[in-house]
């Protein structure tokens, strides 16, 4: 199945025309349809980028791993689809290779994944699959999948996915979530061999989620850190804990809690560990609430593609909080750059530049009490994108057929630099000093050409503005030929 796919992406690429929605530094596949981010990790000298992935259409449906290769984390290469729907286990419609993550063992690159299909009764099951690879390009699958059938009440059950497997000292474990009794709960397991797994038991449970998606488990600065995405919990779409994991007793115990992103637009994070240590992570840029509409959205279906991944964010531990910072090779593509430092208007619109391209735009800020006014003006229709900086920033979207109209990110008095990244529709908003992000989707109608503007009347509130013109040309590059 593979390969039936990876030739209809290669006939049918050529036919599909890039929208002029489709980001330019955020990571989407040249067509189909793309949803969690997948096994990232750092092999044999490449990042390796796997995804959910369903080629033949711009909506969910069967799912595939999709997989990409960059060597700085900014420039991608597409590769061949990684794995495919092929076995009984998961040959459903509605089912297929669901989310997992990757671990390396020995050489050999292990992708850890859940397998949906119908069991005998009709019913849709998850189960636990593994499939290895010598070369990161080459996957087979183990001949005695699944690896877990059943959840820890010993039941198979339709909300049993997402395998999380990491090592610690030489024994291999693994979370998995699952939902028992409208409860949301990760489950721990450990392996000595990665492929016989003894239950431990419930690692951690939310009673006000029905279902934890999507965990992630990795040790930063002394302290462990679990992430994952809650289903039903409003306005939580990824979260994290810090703590420690009792090994012996399996349970975490959690010391502080926090969001990585107050934005709708960034869900089932994951991170990279690079070669010297630091950490990154990628969650989808979309959100679940909206993203049945998106798919009557002109553009975006009529041009073959939906679906995006973040800006890869640097992750830092300071006390009892995650910080994510927007990466310094952001840098490293700087094509212009327009600096003010007039900044005070007594509230009028100051007009700074008409953006069509992918933009950062940086603010240096002072305590102050009157606002400071951003605004993003489509041209040709007059929808506007607003950003108001009081005691929080508060995103307010007039128009936009998609996604939220208001979005809150909590600022503090150490607030000083924020940073917005603009690339096309996909908007993220970095809080430098307190290490916070929102990210939104907003779909103009009009033209993607947005002026501008900005309003301070308090001298001194706005230290100075900086407009930075991106560089994104080739950050993409499309093969499926491997």
């Amino acid at each position: 199945m593979e390969n039936k796919a990876n030739q209809y992406i290669e006939t049918n690429r050529a036919l599909a025309v890039r929208s002029s929605h489709q980001p330019i530094l955020h990571f989407t596949p040249s067509l189909g349809w793309m949803n969690d981010p997948n096994g990232l990790i750092f092999f044999k000298g490449e990042y390796h980028l796997f995804y959910q992935y369903h080629p033949y259409q711009t909506k969910w449906h069967q799912m595939y791993w999709g997989h990409a290769v960059s060597h700085d984390l900014i420039t991608w290469q597409e590769l061949p689809i990684a794995l495919a729907p092929s076995e009984v286990y998961e040959d459903s419609t509605e089912g297929g290779c669901f989310s997992g993550t990757a671990i390396v063992h020995e050489g050999t690159l292990y992708l850890f994944y859940t397998a949906v299909a119908k069991n005998a009764a009709g019913q849709l099951v998850q189960k636990q699959c593994v499939a290895m690879s010598e070369d990161g390009r080459l996957f087979s699958k183990y001949e005695n999948n699944p690896i877990l059938q059943n959840d820890s009440l010993g039941k198979e059950n339709p909300h049993f996915r997402d395998p999380k497997v990491w090592q610690k000292d030489h024994t291999f474990y693994m979370l998995v979530g699952v939902s028992q009794d409208n409860v949301g709960k990760l489950v721990l397991y450990r392996s000595e061999n990665l492929l016989e797994w003894t239950l431990m038991g419930v690692a951690f449970e939310e009673p006000n989620a029905w279902m934890l998606e999507c965990p992630d488990f990795y040790e930063l600065d002394g302290k462990d850190v679990l992430t994952f995405s809650p289903v039903g919990i409003k306005g939580e779409y990824s979260s994290y804990l810090i703590g420690r994991l009792d090994y012996e007793k399996g349970r975490f115990q959690v010391e502080s809690r926090g969001i990585l992103d107050y934005g709708v637009d960034f869900y089932a994070p994951q991170t990279f560990l690079t070669p010297e240590g630091e950490r990154y992570v990628i969650g989808w840029q979309n959100g679940w609430e909206w993203m049945y509409e998106w798919n009557g959205f002109g553009e975006l279906t009529e041009n073959s593609w939906c679906g995006a991944m973040s800006i890869p964010r640097k992750v830092i531990r300071k006390g009892d909080r995650l910080h994510a910072l927007l990466p310094k090779e952001i840098s490293q593509l700087k094509a212009a750059e327009t600096v003010i430092y007039d900044t005070q208007t007594d509230g009028y619109q100051k007009s700074v530049s008409t953006i069509q391209k992918p933009t950062l735009i940086e603010l240096s800020l002072e305590a102050g009490e009157t606002p400071i006014t951003l605004v993003f003006k489509d041209k040709r229709t007059g929808q506007t994108d607003t950003f108001t900086i009081e005691e929080h920033l508060l995103y307010h979207s007039e128009g936009n057929p998609l996604g939220r109209k208001d979005i809150t990110l909590p600022l503090s008095s150490r607030s000083k630099t924020l940073k917005i990244l603009l690339d096309l529709y996909a908007i993220e908003v970095f809080d430098e000093d307190e290490g916070t992000v929102l990210s939104v989707n907003s779909f103009f109608e009009g033209a993607l050409a947005r002026d501008f503007s900005f309003s301070c009347s308090e001298k001194g509130r706005l230290k100075q503005v900086v407009v930075t013109e991106l560089n994104g040309k080739q950050l993409i590059k499309r093969s499926v030929k491997g």
